[in-house]
């Protein structure tokens, strides 16, 4: 293996510790169980892992700047695993003096997001990382933010026209062309779809149906997009509109479920008789996801890869305040994955 490949994470998923245990044995820094010290210490020998003598030399000096993350939802597996790498790599600059703080926020409630901001700033929050709501307000602030020199980290969903200091997430647009793609696999070029996704008040989730209906139009005549229900993150919501949806619409015979409830939708799909039956592609991978593929209810999930959105858009703030390092590209984008039954063991 190339040294210059060799990472803090690779060493961390070997030893099967965090990034952040890994940090301080590597740096001798913090308190770590000398057991567990030796082993990262053989198996960073064992890879000739060579530190950046950058970041060692940075870790010798102490700042005092605080990053705040800030929600729009709550009870969503996909963004507990995003807070995960955010606080993976919360771990590895605490050393430097730099502390990472959450503020959650009520169900697309653009009152609230605005007053986390505010609060934020008033705090002394130093740069703020933002799942932002798709509304004027919000991009007003950020821009107004930027202009006072509190950089703006949009995280999983973009914001049009807004000065930030970058954007990490998925491509959505992407997904939802893959997810044409999938379907056309599945049903072989004809089908009529129903979709069932998040509330399109969000950027990303507008981009990814407009991706579905652009490779649709373009390249599969034979596949019709026949329903859009919107649905937030409730598993009764989800069950009770995911049920109207095809009561509505029986015609629908392949279906793109990009929301989370999936425990309910999927219930709906059980008492409609109709499980495993509608051939359906789901978006991230949770563990009912999982599940539902293992058993057949879905047959594959386009990954967006949540961990390591929130671990690099920590990573993009702490660069920033520390070194004043501004992104080489303004979008870091995931590249969307795609996951089937062989895919897990």
């Amino acid at each position: 293996m190339l040294r210059s490949k060799v990472t803090l994470k690779m060493i961390a998923e070997l030893s099967g510790v965090s990034r952040g245990t890994v940090h301080r044995v590597i740096n001798n820094k913090g308190k770590v169980k000398a057991s567990v010290a030796r082993k990262v210490q053989e198996i960073a020998q064992s890879l000739n892992y060579q530190p950046n003598l950058v970041a060692r030399s940075l870790a010798t000096q102490q700042f005092d700047f605080k990053i705040c993350v800030i929600l729009h939802i709550q009870g969503n597996l996909f963004f507990n695993a995003l807070l995960e790498g955010v606080k993976n790599a919360a771990d590895e600059i605490a050393d430097f003096g730099v502390s990472v703080a959450i503020k959650p926020g009520l169900n697309l409630d653009v009152e609230q997001q605005l007053g986390n901001i505010s609060a934020a700033v008033e705090e002394g929050f130093r740069a703020i990382i933002l799942i932002p709501i798709n509304d004027p307000r919000i991009v007003a602030r950020v821009s107004e933010l930027a202009g006072k020199g509190i950089p703006v980290i949009l995280l999983n969903n973009n914001l049009e026209h807004c000065d930030c200091l970058g954007y990490v997430g998925c491509d959505h647009w992407k997904s939802g062309k893959l997810a044409a793609g999938l379907l056309r696999i599945a049903t072989g070029g004809q089908s009529r779809i129903g979709v069932v996704s998040p509330p399109l008040a969000m950027l990303g989730f507008k981009q990814r149906l407009q991706g579905l209906r652009s490779a649709l139009e373009a390249d599969h005549p034979g596949m019709e997009l026949v329903a859009v229900q919107e649905v937030p993150s409730d598993d009764e919501l989800s069950y009770s509109l995911t049920r109207a949806m095809f009561l509505q619409h029986p015609n629908i015979d392949s279906l793109l479920y990009a929301t989370s409830g999936l425990v309910g939708g999927l219930q709906a799909l059980k008492d409609l008789g109709l499980y495993g039956t509608i051939r359906t592609i789901a978006v991230d991978q949770t563990a009912p996801i999982v599940d539902a593929i293992l058993d057949g209810g879905i047959l594959a999930t386009i990954c967006h890869e949540p961990e390591q959105q929130g671990y690099a858009a920590v990573k993009m703030a702490s660069g920033f305040l520390i070194s004043k390092t501004v992104p080489e590209k303004k979008n870091w984008l995931v590249d969307p994955t795609i996951r089937i039954r062989e895919s897990f063991p």
